[in-house]
């Protein structure tokens, strides 16, 4: 949906690719959401929501970015749909992470983690990135080269090569940080 407009930066942590289409596209879509029927099709709502809020991250306004990912996570647990309950929690680890509250974001990523593990291993990698720059953030990064090795390993398997070179940058820093 706004895939296109996000990267990461130096931190790889999500930015826009434009301040001002992203700000516009995110708009755009809050009043789509905003305008659907009460009896609109819930799973379209959690995608939009969910939408809006990494959009939200993107764009460094935290909280609102918060509001609209709980949103999509009540929806995705409302309709049972556990694979969009874990990819949802990491997106929502992510705001809290870059708002600054550390804590929340990591009993996030670990019962993402932990859920993925049990019930949809093809996330496990997904899972295991998020988690990882997250420790690497925080300062623990032994820890953190062991998920992301770990995520490596996995998207090799998948043979997804934008996959791959993601946790491959990810682990670039981790060593870049390991050696001072």
């Amino acid at each position: 949906m706004l895939q296109h407009l996000i990267t990461q930066d130096e931190d790889l942590r999500m930015v826009p690719t434009d301040r001002d289409q992203l700000t516009t596209a995110v708009e755009g879509l809050r009043e789509e959401l905003r305008a659907l029927p009460a009896d609109a099709d819930p799973a379209w709502m959690r995608v939009m929501a969910r939408w809006i809020g990494i959009g939200l991250v993107s764009l460094g306004n935290h909280h609102d970015a918060r509001a609209f990912l709980r949103q999509a996570l009540d929806l995705a647990t409302a309709g049972g749909n556990t694979r969009a309950v874990i990819a949802t929690e990491l997106n929502l680890g992510d705001a809290y992470r870059y708002g600054g509250d550390m804590e929340t974001a990591d009993a996030l990523y670990r019962g993402a983690l932990d859920a993925a593990r049990s019930q949809h291993p093809e996330l496990v990698d997904f899972a295991l990135q998020h988690f990882g720059k997250h420790l690497m953030e925080q300062g623990d990064l032994v820890l953190a080269r062991a998920r992301l090795k770990e995520a490596l390993r996995l998207r090799i398997a998948k043979g997804d090569t934008g996959l791959i070179e993601s946790t491959q940058a990810a682990l670039d820093r981790v060593a870049l940080l390991i050696r001072p």
